[in-house]
């Protein structure tokens, strides 16, 4: 604490040097010369602002629009989230108020829109420019509007629930494991449509998502495939990919010797052998897997006196599975 307050007083006598030293150096012509040039520099900035404002200026405004009074059984198929790209002329001082964050919107009411007999919502491009000018003053010039009118299709159908599947191509790095089983935020989603084809589709796909070289567990936003003409609610989900570490694990496996003739037995030398593999991380205390380590009669030649071990029944999440010994002496036995 004694030394904190040593440093507060150091600052303190530093800060105090700096003011008397400023204030000596005004004293001086010199710094009056100073003093009297920074003074007119700030009332020549003040004119230049005030000309400014004064100025026509041409600016680009991204104005959402926010539709109000819309009937609750009205689902809109396109054009669900609208917005205008718009370009205004006008006084600078006009526009300021735009320049610090109070971004200009636009509310459009239902009954503003011209609704058309095959479930179209239309608001043309002069409701537009009306609707721009109540926002900037009727002294702006709308230069541009884009678009320049708005076109919502719409329909009143009840939601269809559909499934979600996932269209994924997933790879890891050689010491990770993929799970296998993406997790999605929702399995299914509602389906909004006009076509009498909608009740045929039972499921909504993603969009392809590829993904490669991963090492942890990976989400993602995946965009779904909805057809054309349909809306789907949500129109994205969130997909994990679970990824874990692979772990080496041993098991010792009986040799089998498989398609031995009548009247003959074949002993093996050794007659076990132990499979080393790669198994994800969450399965290490599974207990271990049932593994079929086999030598074939019919691979027996004349001069050989050893047989190849194979593997099979092998779990689809092994890694890298090896054999200690790979191959086996064996002699061959008569039973009468």
């Amino acid at each position: 604490m004694a030394q904190c307050s040593f440093s507060y007083i150091i600052i303190f006598l530093k800060a105090r040097n700096i003011y008397y030293n400023l204030k000596e150096g005004l004293r001086t012509s010199k710094g009056r010369n100073i003093l009297t040039f920074f003074i007119f520099l700030a009332i020549s900035t003040v004119f230049w602002f005030l000309l400014a404002l004064n100025d026509d200026i041409q600016k680009d405004y991204h104005i959402p629009i926010v539709l109000d009074g819309f009937p609750e059984d009205l689902t809109l198929l396109s054009g669900y989230d609208p917005s205008l790209n718009v370009t205004v002329k006008d006084k600078g001082s006009s526009l300021i108020r735009y320049e610090w964050g109070n971004a200009p919107t636009i509310k459009l009411r239902y009954d503003d829109f011209k609704n058309t007999s095959d479930s179209i919502l239309i608001f043309s491009g002069a409701q537009l420019n009306s609707a721009l000018r109540g926002v900037f003053g009727t002294a702006a010039s709308i230069v541009s509007i884009k678009p320049d009118s708005l076109k919502f299709a719409y329909t009143t159908n009840p939601a269809i629930k559909v499934a979600v599947s996932i269209d994924c191509d997933i790879h890891t790095q050689p010491q990770y494991a993929y799970g296998g089983h993406p997790l999605a935020s929702v399995d299914s989603i509602l389906l909004f449509s006009n076509s009498p084809d909608r009740y045929k589709i039972h499921s909504i796909s993603t969009k392809p998502i590829i993904l490669g070289d991963l090492t942890d567990t990976t989400e993602v936003t995946a965009i779904l495939d909805v057809p054309g003409g349909m809306r789907a609610v949500p129109s994205t989900i969130s997909v994990k990919f679970p990824i874990e570490p692979l772990v080496a694990k041993k098991q010792s496996v009986p040799v089998e010797v498989i398609n031995v003739p009548m009247g003959q037995k074949i002993v093996t030398f050794p007659s076990i052998t132990e499979v080393s593999y790669l198994i994800p991380k969450s399965m290490y205390n599974m207990g271990n897997a049932h593994i079929r380590a086999t030598v074939d009669y019919n691979d027996i030649h004349t001069n050989e006196t050893s047989l190849y071990i194979s593997l099979s029944k092998l779990p689809a999440y092994f890694r890298n599975p090896s054999l200690s010994p790979d191959h086996v002496e064996y002699v061959i036995e008569r039973i009468d």
